[in-house]
């Protein structure tokens, strides 16, 4: 599929050249092989290679930041004065409010916040998430998300702060409540095996995807944790209905154990709803 590039995007006849500052890391390898197959000349840099990330930065139209958290705002203070005013600047780290904030106050281009909504393991971008966080600008933004829903992403727009509030339920406070479930596991020595040939369909796909931590990095796993200024309430309030029904059940008080099913089923059918009108 040919790139569809807008006129007042690149001016004269150069191709539109893609940068990855980290496109020997996973993340970045995909959208490197991704935007290849799309048709854009990438450049990368890393640790290792030849061209540096200055020199990226300096030379493409597009500069894309997949790196750890903890070095993006000195990378970014470093990078941002360097990249044109015409340019474009995104990231794909899993926080967005100190991120895009920080491309912002370092550089002059257009900036957007990307946070990929799935991993590198996924052979095509068709059908998956993708939130776009505006930072500056209107025409690199339009492209950006163009391109990637050209290519079957299903993209949502929201605030930086927006994006962290969510992230902090949909990340944090599930990779909690896995690592949890993961830990009790192993750590009360059950049978794997006969817990699998015994498993219900809902607890097989939750062993499934405690599995599938095998191939994530726990070092992004902690930062996601650590960094989101919003887990720590979220986390507490889990933590708290969690020992609420443990003191239900304990006390085998059956109708307040009804009534917070209950609750928790309309919670379900309000879900439902919103996922039959999509």
């Amino acid at each position: 599929m040919k790139p569809q590039i807008h006129a007042d995007i690149v001016s004269g006849t150069s191709p539109l050249t893609v940068g990855i500052v980290g496109g020997l890391g996973r993340m970045g390898g995909w959208f490197a092989k991704f935007l290849k197959s799309a048709g854009f000349p990438v450049l990368i840099s890393d640790l290792h290679t030849e061209l540096s990330s200055e020199d990226l930065a300096r030379k493409c139209h597009v500069l894309i930041l997949s790196l750890p958290m903890e070095v993006f705002p000195k990378e970014v203070a470093k990078l941002g004065p360097l990249v044109p005013e015409s340019s474009f600047m995104t990231d794909l780290c899993s926080l967005k409010q100190s991120q895009v904030a920080c491309m912002l106050e370092h550089a002059r281009c257009e900036v957007v916040g990307t946070h990929p909504l799935f991993g590198p393991a996924e052979d095509s971008i068709k059908g998956k998430r993708v939130a776009l966080c505006p930072g500056r600008g209107k025409r690199w933004f339009s492209w950006w998300e163009g391109l990637l829903r050209q290519h079957g992403a299903v993209t949502s727009v929201v605030s930086p702060e927006k994006h962290d509030r969510s992230m902090a339920w949909a990340q944090a406070l599930n990779h909690f409540i896995l690592l949890c479930l993961g830990k009790t596991l192993d750590e009360h020595g059950m049978d794997l095996r006969e817990m699998l040939a015994l498993a219900p369909p809902s607890f097989e796909q939750q062993m499934n995807i405690v599995a599938r931590l095998y191939h994530q990095d726990p070092e992004l796993y902690a930062t996601i944790q650590m960094s989101n200024p919003y887990t720590n309430n979220i986390l507490e309030t889990f933590s708290q209905y969690g020992e609420d029904l443990r003191k239900i059940i304990k006390e085998h008080d059956r109708s307040a154990f009804i009534q917070l099913f209950e609750e928790v089923q309309d919670l379900g059918r309000t879900i439902l709803l919103i996922k039959k009108d999509k």
